[in-house]
């Protein structure tokens, strides 16, 4: 409470230094917009616009540019109407000068840009953030979409760079939930879930789809969608523009990142630790805990470490071009207690399970599985009133339909274990994902690891109870 207090504190010292300088205005209720410019509060998995003519075109279209076969671009680059300093190129990875709040959008806007978004999880009418200015349902989150002609590109690569705007999911408590044309993409939550851009200030993300996402954008329609539909946070973000790069090329503006990942408990470094940043560029640790990832776009740097025998580490770093930075990890070991994995749930809305184990391409649950389905069963024995989702995911290694088929009956297999140990059936829910929801890439084996794998989820807080 005193971080968020705290935190605050600095941009209402922040914006009334500036209204003493006669920059700043108070803060004002922006106008509501009409029903239809409201987006739904939580778009289920599939959900799109249902006339075309809800796909505008882009505001900018690059071909065989210096960076990527093709850029699409939505939104203007003015720093959400308040204009760039002079020589600011927000490429280099530099943060934007502090700007007053709330803001209004510009009537030529792109949907879904330069505008403050509350979330919809927000039931209360007052609070200390944006939402005590805002309105809805001009102010819900409003998704990004944008319709462009591959013109015959085959897409083998793509990256998604959004200029972004005061999210502090870290101070609040958000949980943001982030789809790609319908589909979740945990990496972009990851991402955006790690930000602490205490301001306002603007700075540049960069996020590298992964191969089994590629699908989504070969039809030429991007449908970009976060909110967080469930918790009841006092705060906001904004988008400036958003660019789509088809088939990127080395990054023009990179720095270098190098560091360490150690135990949390005993301070020992970590030799196989699968690290990301946010997809552009990834390595695994050395026998010393130490890594390296150079050519990383400049930007915020959002630098995860993952262990199947640990809970990741997130940490962000600003990334100016042609510096480098230190990152250091911390990975707690996985959770050894019901109690733990509540903390987890409570804190993520999600628990990812490694340590349940099946005989080779069978949903048959291994001896060795035990311990960890303990935990589980304790922490609904402590929770009588809680209802999960359990899911089943796998790697990438074999057909797309064998995959679905095989993690749903895992889980099936998960749910049935609980239900043999005394669990109400009606408090469970199985779910197979299948490769659909890769949380890291299927080229190495430590990501394959990291796929293979149970998730939790709160049934209550995932749009209903387990049926």
């Amino acid at each position: 409470m005193l971080s968020l207090s705290f935190s605050r504190s600095l941009r209402v010292l922040a914006c009334c230094l500036l209204l003493v300088l006669g920059a700043c205005k108070p803060q004002q209720p922006a106008p509501a917009a009409s029903a239809d410019a409201a987006t739904p509060a939580a778009l289920p998995a599939g959900a799109g616009p249902a006339k075309d003519e809800a796909w505008p075109a882009p505001d900018k279209v690059e071909r065989d540019g210096p960076d990527a076969e093709l850029v699409v671009q939505v939104g203007d680059l003015d720093n959400f109407g308040f204009g760039f300093p002079d020589g600011f190129d927000p490429f280099t990875g530099k943060s934007t000068p502090v700007h007053p709040f709330p803001f209004q959008p510009g009537a030529k806007d792109a949907r879904g840009t330069d505008r403050i978004m509350v979330v919809s999880g927000f039931k209360a009418a007052d609070g200390d953030g944006y939402t005590s200015g805002t309105e809805r349902p001009g102010n819900l989150p409003q998704a990004l979409r944008v319709a462009f002609d591959l013109g015959g590109i085959e897409v083998t690569g793509a990256a998604l760079q959004l200029f972004v705007d005061d999210f502090q999911a870290p101070v609040w408590g958000t949980r943001y939930q982030a789809r790609i044309n319908g589909v979740e993409v945990p990496l972009l939550a990851t991402t955006l879930n790690a930000l602490d851009q205490t301001g306002p200030i603007g700075k540049l993300v960069t996020v590298q789809l992964l191969p089994e996402q590629l699908s989504l954008l070969r039809e030429g329609k991007l449908e970009v969608a976060i909110d967080d539909p469930i918790n009841d946070v006092a705060d906001g973000f904004a988008f400036d523009f958003a660019r789509l790069l088809v088939n990127p090329k080395p990054w023009r503006y990179a720095g270098t990142i190098h560091g360490i990942a150690v135990d949390k408990a005993t301070g020992e470094p970590l030799a196989g630790v699968l690290v990301s940043a946010s997809n552009t560029r990834q390595a695994t640790t050395s026998a010393d805990g130490a890594f390296v990832l150079e050519g990383a776009p400049a930007g915020l740097a959002v630098v995860s470490g993952s262990h199947p025998d640990y809970q990741a580490d997130t940490e962000t770093s600003d990334l100016v071009a042609g510096e480098r930075i230190e990152v250091r990890l911390e990975l707690e070991p996985s959770a050894k207690s019901g109690e733990s994995l509540g903390e987890q749930l409570d804190k993520q809305g999600k628990v990812d399970l490694y340590g349940i184990y099946f005989d080779t391409d069978k949903a048959t649950l291994k001896d060795e599985s035990t311990a960890v389905l303990e935990q589980v069963l304790a922490l609904l024995e402590a929770r009588p009133q809680l209802p999960l989702i359990v899911g089943g995911h796998t790697d990438a290694d074999g057909s797309e339909a064998h995959n679905l088929t095989l993690s749903g009956r895992r889980a099936e297999a998960v749910v049935a274990w609980l239900v043999e140990h005394g669990v109400d059936a009606s408090r469970l829910r199985a779910e197979g994902h299948g490769e659909s929801r890769p949380v890291a890439n299927n080229e190495t084996g430590e990501g394959r690891a990291l796929n293979r794998r149970v998730e939790l989820r709160d049934a209550s807080e995932a749009g209903g109870a387990a049926r």
